[in-house]
């Protein structure tokens, strides 16, 4: 997948705009009854197998989403190719949650706002994303599509600190722009989150002073390193 694109449902949407929002909503046309209830009891059965996940499981079996959705296994697979389709819906709910929290940030703000700002979201965003991260795991071992997704989303938030970071970003070489946007982005990863939170043991402000420390240690010395090459030029 282009990575200037972060795929939702049969739709991508692009990563080059100055804030990433909802995709258009599709224009509204009659609906038949019998449309209506499968689209809902489809959504009942993401959002049953969703919740599992968020309450601990990270692979919960076909039985158990159909008994907490009210269906019948058999209607699961009536509405979802594979277990793996049914998954792919999942992570794009759970994208169309991410999206949600996305914020445009003033490129005229104060760098210290604009990281905070980043920052804010970005704990957001990582909250909601904490509890799916052993069932993206193991699933995305087993399907291209969940892989593809998972890396889209880091294509995400690496174009946003790129976005927000952009002045800053700009007085540096080449080089040293590229290995510090790979440095911000391995910095801010959901996976760096969920290794604070869970590995550490800290709450989520506590993980996100850490974060915050890391990105204005990784920034600051970038420039600085910058300022000194073109001093001794």
């Amino acid at each position: 997948m282009n990575s200037n694109y972060w795929m939702v449902d049969d739709s991508t949407i692009r990563l080059d705009r100055p804030l990433l929002t909802d995709p258009k909503p599709v224009q509204t046309t009659k609906v038949d009854g019998r449309t209506l209830r499968s689209e809902r009891t489809r959504e009942r059965i993401v959002g049953a197998a969703l919740d599992l996940i968020r309450e601990g499981e990270a692979q919960p079996r076909t039985a158990v989403i159909a008994d907490r959705a009210g269906v019948s296994v058999r209607s699961i697979f009536q509405h979802f190719a594979d277990t793996e389709a049914l998954f792919i819906a999942v992570a794009d709910r759970v994208v169309r949650d991410v999206l949600k929290l996305a914020r445009a940030i003033p490129e005229s703000a104060s760098l210290d706002d604009r990281v905070g700002a980043l920052l804010e979201q970005r704990a957001e965003i990582c909250e909601t994303l904490m509890p799916l991260l052993r069932s993206a795991a193991i699933h995305q071992s087993a399907s291209t599509s969940l892989a593809e997704r998972a890396r889209a989303g880091r294509m995400y938030a690496r174009f946003r600190s790129e976005q927000v970071l952009r002045p800053e970003l700009d007085r540096l070489p080449p080089q040293v722009r590229q290995e510090t946007l790979d440095a911000l982005t391995a910095a801010m990863d959901w996976e760096t989150w969920a290794n604070l939170r869970l590995q550490y043991g800290l709450e989520p402000r506590g993980a996100a002073s850490v974060m915050r420390r890391m990105l204005v240690s990784i920034l600051g010395h970038a420039l600085a390193e910058a300022g000194t090459a073109r001093a001794a030029e």
